[in-house]
């Protein structure tokens, strides 16, 4: 051990660590197993039944968690039908937040994710402190819309590009604005003044969490999947979804910076080739600037308003129409992220992957990286990754972020 490096030591157990550590994974439990019995919670948890019974009757006068009948099962010894257990949605609320380059987005959600209000509205800047600003201010404009204050607020949830460190919630690095070490933690908590805990995530990261509290008809018996997020950067975070693991980030996914051409375009964080200076949003708008300045594009050109920058539709609509010059542009893009998908898939060989970006609400674009990813796949070991692809919503990346406030509601069992 180095010099003034200090011994780390774990925490040991005592009863009140116990009893809060049981009435976590009680209510975890709950939230990701219900509708459940006492029964199968106390098997699955390895927990006693009266230790079941006192957390959950203490739940159930907190309104927490609701009793609703089973009737295909029933105690033939006592002639009792058993009951089941689930959260009860509208126990608690839950604010999201997403701050990008272009805009910020908030939501306010129950327990099982129903967006109860929202607003969205343009980034002011690409200025730290203005963009905070006007992103807070849109919360305050949410609350004040729905006749909330945060007194009905459990928990509010923060997503940006970058990367962040969700422990101390301080956004480490913005490498396209420039931003570094921005205590996102403090400066969100000093603007609102919410009494509620405050937790703050990468916006990739978010989506990976809501996906996996709110799309569980998909996801329910996915053991792993990932979250391919396309927009002015790229991340892949990878996500455990089992019993004893519901929804753990396995590190932030920034596989953006990849290099996959090592003499190609330079990217934000300074090196060349990386796959968010080929295939981002932000890098197919850029190289169908330069395509236009040259006098190309003639399609694009005719769709894109004078003097202004083309839009990922005009993009795809040029695409569609058949602009030679744009198609070359986007299928590289599609080529590069089908090569990135299949290393990813041989390294972490997840069970689903969710892919969510602008370019593939075009058709053409979904068959062409499906075809390079199982071209460039290796299954000879396992069967295939499930890729579904998911609409562009511009409040995913808020709902997301409420569904971190969600999981560490959960961890600290909703008290």
């Amino acid at each position: 051990m180095e010099v003034g490096e200090e011994m780390q030591f774990e925490q040991g157990n005592n009863l009140p660590r116990v009893k809060a550590t049981n009435r976590s994974a009680i209510l975890q439990m709950v939230y990701h197993c219900g509708p459940i019995t006492r029964a199968d919670i106390a098997k699955r948890l390895d927990l006693t039944l009266p230790t079941i019974t006192t957390n959950i009757n203490t739940m159930l006068t907190a309104g927490l968690v609701q009793e609703l009948d089973s009737p295909e099962s029933a105690d033939r010894r006592h002639g009792r039908r058993s009951r089941l257990l689930d959260i009860v949605p509208g126990a608690r609320h839950f604010i999201g937040v997403e701050m990008t380059g272009s805009e910020s987005a908030a939501c306010l959600i129950d327990y099982r994710g129903q967006v109860l209000g929202r607003r969205a509205a343009p980034a002011p800047s690409r200025d730290y402190e203005e963009d905070l600003d006007a992103a807070c201010a849109l919360v305050q404009e949410l609350l004040e819309e729905l006749r909330l204050t945060f007194a009905d607020v459990d928990g509010l949830g923060f997503c940006v590009p970058g990367l962040v460190d969700s422990r101390t919630g301080i956004l480490k690095v913005r490498p396209s604005f420039n931003w570094y070490d921005k205590p996102i933690l403090r400066d969100v908590g000093q603007r609102l003044g919410a009494g509620c805990p405050i937790t703050v995530e990468n916006n990739a990261c978010a989506r990976a969490y809501g996906a996996s509290l709110f799309q569980r008809e998909l996801l329910d018996s996915v053991p792993t999947f990932a979250y391919l997020f396309i927009h002015a950067g790229i991340a892949c975070p990878l996500i455990l979804n089992t019993s004893n693991a519901f929804g753990s980030i396995v590190g932030s996914g920034e596989v953006g910076h990849m290099v996959m051409e090592p003499d190609g375009p330079r990217c934000t964080c300074g090196n060349h080739g990386c796959l968010e200076a080929i295939s981002s949003d932000n890098a197919i708008i850029a190289r169908c600037m330069d395509a236009l300045a040259r006098g190309h594009a003639p399609i694009l050109r005719a769709l894109c308003p004078v003097g202004e920058e083309p839009s990922m539709a005009h993009v795809l609509q040029a695409q569609q129409e058949g602009d030679a010059d744009v198609r070359r542009i986007v299928e590289r893009a599609v080529y590069t992220l089908g090569l990135a998908i299949a290393n990813i898939d041989n390294f972490t060989c997840p069970h689903a992957m969710l892919i969510e970006g602008k370019l593939f609400c075009c058709e053409d674009n979904r068959r062409r990286l499906l075809d390079v990813v199982r071209h460039n796949i290796c299954n000879l070991q396992r069967a295939d990754t499930d890729f579904v692809f998911v609409e562009p919503d511009r409040f995913s990346g808020a709902q997301g972020a409420a569904a971190v406030a969600i999981f560490h509601d959960l961890q600290l069992g909703a008290e």
